[in-house]
């Protein structure tokens, strides 16, 4: 731990490229602990839909730990130390019910509960780290270099995204459907990985935090951040999205494969579409940040989120499309995979608009503190949400509607799931972020919204081709050149 005068740039910069390494080792353990193949293990497990939102559920109410978690932090001298213990031990302990998969294939009953109880502890122990490593790298990250780190970090972590998409699809199916070995194997390698991430944070360096006030009562150090209007207004809005979050997203890939049979490959390739845009927002957020400023950026992908739910009412399981690479796949792939394509993109921008908000409004006084308040108030709206979700999808079980979608289609729990996600977005959590005080700068949301998705795709084309045509130029001058010396 050094002082934060006596870090050099050499220093800063060394650390934030060793945490966007340990990032992208750790992004396997987070995608297959907590991105989709677990729900999937359990519908196979035969569990309810309770059950499997209950496994998100369980991850939000983690967070509830950690305003404790925070006093005791806030009295160490090393916060590293403590977040390294509770998040390696926590990270082990999922490889426990992969090991229970491997060595009692022929009863695999118990193992619902036994990787309940796992997501549980690793929930409730890792958590009690979460606001140590986001106050910690606060301190780190220059505020001039906030969003050009974060927009690097989750572009190369979306990058490994897709490599651990496209390999858990392929791995599973390896596998087929008469065996949960597959999962084992996952829950196993993925909680290696979760290990190996904490041993790289160790080369992370560790900034004196500035020291709490002591003096303040329990109850006044919890709810002064709070007492910031800006820092309210964003936490109640990340509260609405990640319960509309939990909400649907567990069942996504349940609902896919109970409905059209599609397989793991087509479930990868779905999620690795949305994954292109994501590496690719993530890369050019940091400019567009820049450029327009957080709020009205941040704006831009709130507004149009819902618009690409949309083809979640357009699927028809009787009809095939064709994919480049995959080949001829179900027509709900096909059309999955090109509104992924940007909704991706627009899901990472919101990432990147919590990263950068929450280390901006945070104080640096009480910093650990505060970022515990704010995870634990969207820890205990948004673990709602999964449990929600599982009510719904158990209710309509019995009670089914008959009302058929496009080429007849029944209307399901998931596009019911999915319209009450659009309107918590737009007359929930949008005007809730419209409350934060606008900077001097930004941009009205219009102009954001016609530059991001009109205005800088036209550049991107004008600009390919403008390379296009200066290459070919460049071509046909060597050409004319070594033609003419040739000659002479």
């Amino acid at each position: 731990m050094q002082s934060p005068k006596s870090i050099t740039e050499e220093q800063i910069r060394t650390s934030l490229n060793n945490s966007i390494i340990a990032g992208a080792v750790g992004v396997f353990f987070f995608m297959i602990i907590q991105n989709g193949p677990i729900p999937l293990m359990l519908e196979k497990l035969g569990a309810s839909g309770i059950a499997i939102g209950l496994t998100a559920t369980l991850f939000q109410l983690g967070m509830m730990v950690q305003i404790p978690a925070a006093f005791f932090a806030e009295r160490l001298a090393r916060r590293k130390s403590f977040w390294a213990y509770t998040s390696g031990i926590a990270r082990a302990a999922m490889a426990i019910p992969g090991l229970y998969l491997l060595l009692a294939p022929e009863n695999p009953s118990p193992a619902v509960w036994i990787t309940l109880a796992c997501i549980g502890f690793f929930s409730f122990l890792s958590q009690c780290g979460g606001p140590v490593w986001f106050g910690w790298m606060a301190d780190l990250i220059p505020e001039d270099k906030r969003a050009g780190f974060w927009a690097r970090r989750q572009g190369v972590c979306m990058i490994v995204c897709v490599v651990s998409v496209a390999l858990t699809g392929w791995f599973l199916d390896l596998f087929g459907e008469s065996t949960l070995a597959g999962f084992g194997w996952l829950l196993i390698f993925a909680s290696v990985m979760g290990v190996s991430d904490v041993i790289l944070h160790w080369f992370v360096l560790e900034p004196e935090p500035a020291p709490s006030n002591r003096s303040l009562s329990p109850a006044k150090r919890i709810f002064q951040p709070l007492e910031n209007r800006d820092f309210l207004f964003f936490t109640l809005a990340m509260c609405v999205w990640f319960f509309g979050l939990g909400f649907f997203a567990p069942f996504m890939n349940v609902y896919l494969k109970s409905t059209f049979d599609v397989t793991y490959t087509h479930l990868s390739a779905i999620q690795l579409s949305g994954m292109i845009s994501s590496v690719i927002s993530s890369f050019v957020g940091g400019y567009l940040i820049n450029r327009m400023g957080l709020r009205s950026f941040g704006l831009a992908m709130v507004v149009t989120i819902p618009l690409f739910s949309v083809a979640w009412f357009f699927l028809d399981g009787n009809a095939t499309g064709l994919l480049p690479i995959i080949g001829i796949v179900p027509q709900p792939v096909m059309i999955l995979c090109i509104s992924s394509l940007i909704a991706g993109g627009v899901y990472a921008g919101v990432g990147m608009l919590q990263l950068n908000l929450l280390s901006t409004l945070s104080p640096t006084e009480g910093r650990t503190m505060a970022m515990a308040v704010h995870w634990t108030l969207v820890g205990f709206v948004s673990a709602v949400g999964p449990i929600a979700g599982g009510w719904v999808k158990d209710y309509f079980s019995v009670h089914p509607i008959d009302f058929p979608l496009y080429a007849g289609t029944a209307f399901s729990y998931f596009q019911l799931l999915i319209l009450l996600h659009g309107i918590m977005i737009w007359f929930m959590m949008l005007p809730l972020l419209l409350q934060i005080q606008k900077q001097e700068g930004e941009w009205p949301i219009q102009r954001a919204v016609a530059d991001i998705f009109i205005l800088t795709p036209l550049r991107s084309v004008r600009n390919i081709y403008s390379y296009n045509l200066a290459a070919v130029n460049y071509g046909k001058a060597v050409v004319k050149k070594n033609r003419t010396q040739r000659n002479s």
